[in-house]
């Protein structure tokens, strides 16, 4: 399985019973896995033709359509399902499945060195891409860095292992950079930072006021990040014609098709079975005569129509669709401000449509529809910015990313685009309210109950009252600041549904860097040495905090550099995991071994204790006053003195080689 995995990327669908997988042509392939997969030693694929060379492959069964077989494959792989021609061929080794593989996709596949387990080029090493995983650890350990690979490597698996054999630096870096913003641009990837504040209305769904084309005030129910996310994941291409569409000299519009906040949805679906749009502008006035607006105006007049009566939209409206509207245009429907479920051409002239049935939606145009998504997907995949409320117009340069509308249009595997991954990375996860943020949905995280599973589940969400699921080809990844929340702290429904993945300081990414003559890991190995001693393994403080030092050119801008790490960033950060025990402090900073003028914190103040107390009361107290020496940050002693006299007794801190954990 974890060959076939890696070999179709995304596609898995099944049971314990069967195990199916897709090609990028659409064709599948399924077996049954049995309760440990990796214990068998040979698989009986299903398969929907014989491959080249059988005789190279174990038995081979033919299944005519009326034999029956797996019931699973009906629901999981249905081309294989009873009622189809299929064939069962035995396959006993690797190379065989390759072999096989490599017939029935058309294209020979170089595995990865390893299938077992996925290891990033920055360290972490997670068993597998889980759905669910949090990077947990120190601050400054390189959490949120990290998420940049690993979101790449499970939204785009092909560019990634391209990637990960090319030479380290920062130009691989760069590229890494550049295919994750194109991913956040197609809304593949969306990062969220958990708050004090977020709650369900933001992640899940929630009601906001708007107002209409009339600029009456209404209130709509807005998606947020998460349920965003998971209807673009399980938007399907339900409708699409296969001709190449040249946009060139094509103007763009906006329409909408009924109301939904109305009760209109009937419309839109008269629209998709009779391929034409609808304007429910006009009542029932034929304009087929009115070749401009003040002909148009002036039809209305005649009418007495009461729809001008407030507002001249209705006018520029109807002018748009009969006159200004050409045959060839593109016209994008929307689903309220924030998506999109339809895009069409205009294919015929104006007509009024002449049923007496109802008072509107008479003025019609003939369209060819190439593309239909249900559910409707989110507008950041075509528009910059969020729509109007106008039922039509035309959309600008400054609105409409033309590049984007391409690539919708352009001719794809409808199975490959429905399988991709998509991802959601949640910054400081401990940070937020778990259950008021997730609420009833925290169950639907879990891989046996995402939609398609065999224990799947959905909910109805309590504001739109739709069934809500979560699509198996949504990965979550969280990152968690040890030293805001421990582990063990941590809400226990999140715990139970995520893999946890240790980030710990990487001293040695600091090795050969040196300031005032000072190795800078070894000297951030022994400071954290000395926390977990006197506080935990949650508190250390992480190798990123010196990693400017790589950027600094000399031996002078390094020390200018460390001065200004230690000032801004190490003493405050030990003053909040010490709540200001300025003793503890100097301990870790070594200050006692120091000369005075050396130390980082010194003790005492500018008058005697025996100034400012008569000397019965001296007697009873200790000085307990502390300041940071801001003289110290200049100075060489400073920093070597924070090393033990006899650092050779001093262990190299363990390799940073993590793997992911149940919890």
């Amino acid at each position: 399985m974890e060959y076939l995995n890696q070999r179709f990327p995304g596609t898995y669908s099944g049971t314990s019973h069967i195990a199916a997988y897709r090609c990028g042509s659409g064709r599948e392939l399924a077996f049954d896995p049995s309760q440990d997969p990796a214990s068998k030693k040979k698989i009986q694929l299903f398969t929907d033709s014989l491959p080249d060379n059988p005789d190279d492959y174990g038995r081979i069964t033919e299944y005519p359509a009326e034999r029956p077989r797996n019931g699973h494959l009906k629901q999981h792989a249905k081309s294989l399902a009873t009622g189809q021609q299929a064939y069962s061929i035995t396959i006993n080794s690797l190379d065989l499945l390759t072999q096989f593989c490599d017939w029935f996709t058309g294209e020979s596949f170089v595995s990865e060195p390893n299938v077992t387990n996925s290891t990033l080029k920055n360290g972490v090493t997670m068993a597998s891409q889980t759905l669910n995983q949090i990077l947990y650890g120190p601050p400054g350990t390189g959490k949120t860095y990290r998420t940049t690979s690993l979101a790449v490597e499970i939204a785009d698996p092909k560019w990634f292992s391209a990637y990960a054999s090319a030479e380290s630096g920062a130009t691989a870096r760069a590229a890494l950079k550049q295919r994750y913003d194109e991913l956040v641009a197609e809304r593949r990837i969306v990062f969220t930072t958990f708050h004090q504040s977020f709650a369900y209305e933001d992640f899940i769904e929630g009601i906001r006021a708007e107002t209409d084309d009339q600029g009456a005030l209404q209130y709509s129910i807005q998606e947020g990040v998460f349920k965003q996310l998971c209807e673009a994941a399980d938007a399907k291409i339900t409708r699409q014609s296969s001709e190449v569409i040249d946009l060139k000299g094509r103007k763009v519009w906006k329409m909408s098709l009924g109301n939904t906040l109305a009760g209109e949805e009937d419309i839109y679906q008269e629209c998709l079975e009779n391929s034409y749009v609808l304007l429910g502008y006009g009542e029932a006035i034929d304009f087929s005569h009115c070749n401009n607006r003040d002909s148009v105006r002036a039809q209305f007049d005649a009418s007495n129509s009461r729809e001008t009566a407030q507002s001249d939209y209705p006018i520029t409206s109807v002018h748009m669709f009969k006159n200004q509207i050409s045959n060839g245009d593109i016209v994008v429907v929307s689903d309220g401000n924030h998506k999109f479920r339809a895009i069409g051409e205009i294919t015929g002239d104006y007509q009024f449509l002449g049923s007496e049935e109802r008072p509107f939606y008479r003025q019609v145009r003939q369209v060819k529809w190439h593309r239909q998504y249900e559910p409707s997907l989110p507008r950041e995949q075509l528009f910059k910015k969020s729509l109007s409320q106008m039922t039509l117009y035309e959309l600008r340069p400054s609105t409409i990313d033309m590049d984007k509308l391409a690539q919708l249009l352009a001719p794809r595997d409808v199975h490959e685009q429905e399988q991709r991954p998509y991802v959601l990375i949640i910054d400081e996860i401990n940070r937020g309210n778990i259950s008021r943020i997730f609420g009833e949905l925290i169950t639907l995280l879990e891989p046996a109950k995402r939609k398609g599973a065999d224990d799947a589940r959905e909910v109805v969400l309590p504001y739109s009252k739709e069934p809500f699921s979560v699509p198996s080809n949504v990965y979550v990844i969280g990152t968690m600041n040890t030293a805001d929340k421990s582990l063990a702290q941590l809400d226990l429904a999140l715990r139970r549904r995520f893999s946890f993945a240790e980030v710990a300081p990487e001293p040695k990414l600091l090795a050969g860097v040196t300031a005032y003559g000072i190795d800078i890991g070894e000297m951030l190995a022994v400071i954290n040495q000395r926390i977990e001693v006197l506080l935990d393994r949650d508190h250390l403080i992480g190798h990123s905090y010196f990693m400017p030092l790589l950027n600094a050119s000399g031996a002078e801008a390094r020390e200018m550099e460390l001065a200004c790490i230690f000032e801004n960033g190490i003493i405050p950060l030990l003053q909040e995991y010490f709540f200001d025990d300025w003793q503890r402090i100097s301990w870790v900073l070594n200050d006692q071994e120091k000369a005075k003028e050396d130390r980082f914190i010194c003790s005492g103040g500018e008058q005697n204790l025996s100034v400012l107390f008569s000397a019965d009361v001296v007697e009873q107290i200790s000085d307990r006053r502390f300041y940071v020496n801001t003289k110290a940050f200049t100075q060489a002693a400073a920093y070597s003195g924070i090393m033990p006299s006899r650092a050779a007794t001093i262990p190299a801190p363990a390799s940073a080689e993590y793997e992911a954990v149940e919890a």
